[in-house]
């Protein structure tokens, strides 16, 4: 899964082994941050009768509910995915529950960038079921489709742009990527989430000292968060490949 408040996949390396990020545990910076804050707080039966009583409520909170409530669908789902695939029953229904609960929330605030970004990450997911390409083809198109419309609405939104970038180097747009990504950094120098997708365009393209860079600087920015973790254990992986590859001169000599 992407997205902003739901588990932040960058990308599947061929490196099975690299762990991948998650999100990022903090203050809350936002309405939104502290209204999911306050309902997370509640046991779960009590959490869905108050956002139901929110939703009916009217502005702004409705939207915050409804879109906590296909958060909650897209979180399931994850969880759902990570045992049967994104291909089962049970992950698509629970996708299309998240996908109405989005929507919605974008029909009461168009500008709902965070909602967005999640329709944008659904789609993602959505495209890696197994499918024609020109059903996955339609898929990744829905997903920048909404990558981009919520960067209409915030040009400086890093998860947006980090999960448009990482969505170019999965279809090996590499050029695109580290362009979305380098903007990022250009606009937050201290992205922990840019410097973490730029180590994994490196991994994967096998120039490891620049990724282990990368990470390093997440680490730097990010050092106490899941995504300055996942780097620490994504360097040591990395550190321990490079140990067991033979330089070209020695092939050479055999």
């Amino acid at each position: 899964m992407r997205g902003s408040h739901v588990i932040l996949i960058m990308l599947v390396l061929g490196m099975s082994a690299l762990t991948m990020v998650g999100c990022k545990d903090g203050v809350p910076q936002s309405e939104l941050d502290e209204f999911i804050l306050q309902m997370s707080d509640l046991d779960a039966s009590t959490q869905a009768d108050s956002l139901r009583a929110i939703a009916a409520a009217g502005m702004p909170r409705a939207a915050f509910a409804t879109y906590m409530t296909g958060n909650n669908f897209y979180l399931t789902a994850g969880d759902t995915a990570r045992v049967n695939g994104w291909g089962s029953k049970q992950a698509n229904a629970l996708l299309d529950s998240a996908e109405i609960y989005f929507g919605a929330a974008v029909a009461m605030d168009s500008t709902f960038v965070e909602a967005l970004v999640n329709l944008g990450s659904l789609w993602d997911d959505r495209s890696e079921q197994l499918s024609s390409r020109e059903d996955r083809d339609s898929k990744v198109a829905q997903a920048e489709k909404y990558y981009r419309l919520a960067l209409k609405v915030a040009p400086l939104d890093e998860k947006a742009r980090c999960n448009l970038g990482s969505l170019y180097l999965r279809q090996r747009r590499t050029m695109e990527a580290k362009a979305e990504f380098q903007q990022v950094l250009k606009d937050n120098p201290g992205s922990s989430l840019a410097h973490y997708n730029m180590a994994i365009m490196f991994a994967e393209a096998k120039i490891y000292r620049e990724a282990i860079s990368e990470w390093e600087l997440a680490v730097k920015n990010d050092p106490d968060g899941d995504i300055g973790e996942r780097s620490r254990d994504n360097i040591d992986i990395v550190k321990d490949l490079m140990k067991t590859q033979v330089p070209n001169d020695e092939k050479s000599k055999h």
